[in-house]
């Protein structure tokens, strides 16, 4: 096997610069999409999740004013 003593960035130093000025090249403006099914999905989540709480209250037939009482001690 041949062993090369170069330097891995070696390549890098001998690349010609770019003289190229970006600020003349037109702009493209982008417009940004609404975020609507973003937000409906958080709302669902937060949603499912109180939904899920209130029925393992009611499963566990607790009482909100117990579980605060228990919380002091």
């Amino acid at each position: 096997m041949e062993q090369n003593t170069e330097s891995v960035t070696s390549n890098v130093k001998h690349t010609e610069q770019n003289t190229l000025s970006d600020t003349t090249s037109p702009k493209e403006h982008t417009t940004l999409t609404p975020p609507v099914p973003n937000v409906v999905m958080l709302g669902l989540l937060f949603l499912s999740t109180l939904v899920i709480i209130v029925a393992g209250y009611i499963h566990g037939d607790m009482h909100f004013a117990k579980v605060l009482e228990h919380l002091k001690k």
